[in-house]
């Protein structure tokens, strides 16, 4: 019995020395809450809004509940004294970072593309350079090369006469002057930027990762894609076909459809279309 009671009272103490831990917490937590401290609260609540807006179209979304949890449990630790569970998991925490920002390159340079002001669409802009147009076909030429060599599907939707809101809207909007190396980012090295088409405008990448007429739809790399040949015939824009299996190269334009281009020839046609076109 004597036992009993004392188990009893050990029970009871224990209980009541975390009840007096937990009051002497609050109450120096309310005494610390104030307004710079709710500030503070919103603006990180702003800033995990923010990325979760930047990351919800990119396998990133994936990743960003585990590392929000290991940043909550790092603050539970630091607010209760658990300096050892604070120190593994804001250890962890670094580590994670590291780890994404090598494995997920490319989609993290696709949300720094879309992150500052946005600028006015290339309708909205003077008439491009004949030099910004020729720049951004040798880019277009170069990335399909590489493409073409390695097996990579591509698919490049380059503006002709028609707005491109639509397939813009359906991707993930940049603001990226034309570069071959980052053409073959997005599509050789598996990124979540890669799984739709690249929508270019004059000199410019204006949306990525495009799943072209309808939202979240599976974009096939093939001609004989219905949205493909209605993009290019309907809406008069250039697209060029990087095919996965075969590696050849082709231009679509209106109801003419050239197959197994060089990259010579696909710069030629380029030319032709945008630089002189016929009369």
């Amino acid at each position: 019995m004597n036992l009993w009671l004392k188990l009893i009272d050990q029970i009871q103490l224990s209980w009541d020395t975390a009840a007096g831990t937990a009051g002497l917490f609050w109450q120096s937590a309310a005494a610390q809450f104030t307004l710079w401290g709710l500030i503070d609260i919103l603006l990180v609540f702003g800033l995990l809004w923010w990325l979760y807006r930047r990351l919800r179209r990119s396998d990133l979304i994936k990743i960003f509940p585990k590392i929000l949890f290991l940043l909550l449990l790092a603050l539970l630790a630091r607010t209760l004294g658990l300096w050892a569970l604070f120190i593994v998991t804001s250890s962890l925490t670094v580590v994670a970072l590291l780890a994404i920002a090598a494995l997920y390159a490319p989609e993290i340079k696709g949300v720094l593309e879309t992150t500052g002001p946005k600028l006015p669409s290339f309708g909205d802009q003077p008439r491009a350079s004949v030099g910004d147009v020729q720049t951004m076909i040798r880019a277009v030429a170069e990335a399909a090369a590489v493409l073409s060599r390695g097996h990579k599907p591509a698919l490049f939707v380059i503006k002709k006469d028609k707005s491109l809101t639509r397939l813009i809207d359906n991707g993930t909007r940049m603001h990226s002057l034309v570069k071959s190396e980052l053409l073959i980012d997005f599509f050789g090295n598996g990124s979540v930027l890669g799984r739709g088409a690249a929508v270019i405008e004059a000199n410019r990448i204006v949306a990525a990762g495009s799943t072209l007429l309808q939202p979240r739809a599976k974009v096939l790399f093939s001609t004989t894609n219905p949205a493909v040949r209605k993009v290019a015939k309907d809406w008069g824009a250039v697209v060029v076909v990087v095919n996965k299996m075969v590696g050849d190269i082709s231009l679509i334009h209106r109801d003419d459809v050239y197959k197994d281009l060089t990259p010579s020839e696909l710069s030629k046609r380029l030319q032709t279309i945008f630089v002189y076109p016929s009369s």
